[in-house]
């Protein structure tokens, strides 16, 4: 079952590497050819800026969830780098994760409510006539994704809090527990 979990994990985190080199690489040819074509020839191709959005949006939050998953998003630790002991900094990392995972759940139902109500209104883009789905998915995904990831954020914080002896550093010890750990 772990390694089952553990290669669907990769195969997710292939994937959005994957959809973040194919939304760049959209992005750069679209932004070039705009260029060429008006710096060079003195025209633009109507509605390019509709068909950037749709790989920028894609690009911006699969490429956040993905920066969540590797734990490389900016952070401001300076509380842990004042805390004494393994058990204070495991509470830290256990909180922390808690509440980012509260808030990811918030930011996944507000995406998925902005998902609905888009479906719902079933707007186009103005010149090709995409469905704005198209773009707007891309907020819900990335949301969701995050979500997934605090999840084993919070199970990677309860295991270093239980490895490092789960209570306080100031907590005292019961009868009986001064033979050790």
């Amino acid at each position: 079952m772990k390694a089952a979990l553990s290669g669907g994990a990769r195969g997710l985190l292939a994937a959005q590497r994957w959809i973040m080199f194919l939304s760049c690489a959209l992005i750069i040819v679209g932004l070039f050819s705009e260029v060429v074509l008006r710096y060079a020839f003195g025209t633009s191709i109507l509605g390019m800026n509709e068909l950037i959005v749709i790989p920028a949006l894609w690009m911006y939050f699969i490429g956040a969830s993905y920066a969540s998953q590797q734990r490389s998003h900016i952070s401001a630790n300076v509380l842990q780098v004042y805390l004494r002991g393994e058990r204070a900094r495991a509470t830290l990392r256990l909180v922390t994760a808690v509440i980012s995972l509260g808030l990811a759940l918030v930011f996944t139902w507000w995406g998925m409510l902005y998902l609905v109500s888009s479906a719902e209104r079933g707007g186009t883009s103005s010149v090709f006539g995409l469905p704005l789905l198209l773009s707007q998915s891309a907020v819900t995904c990335g949301f969701v994704l995050m979500t997934l990831y605090g999840v084993g954020d919070v199970v990677s914080a309860l295991r270093d809090m239980r490895a490092a002896g789960g209570r306080p550093e100031s907590a005292p010890r019961t009868q009986g527990e001064e033979g050790g750990d």
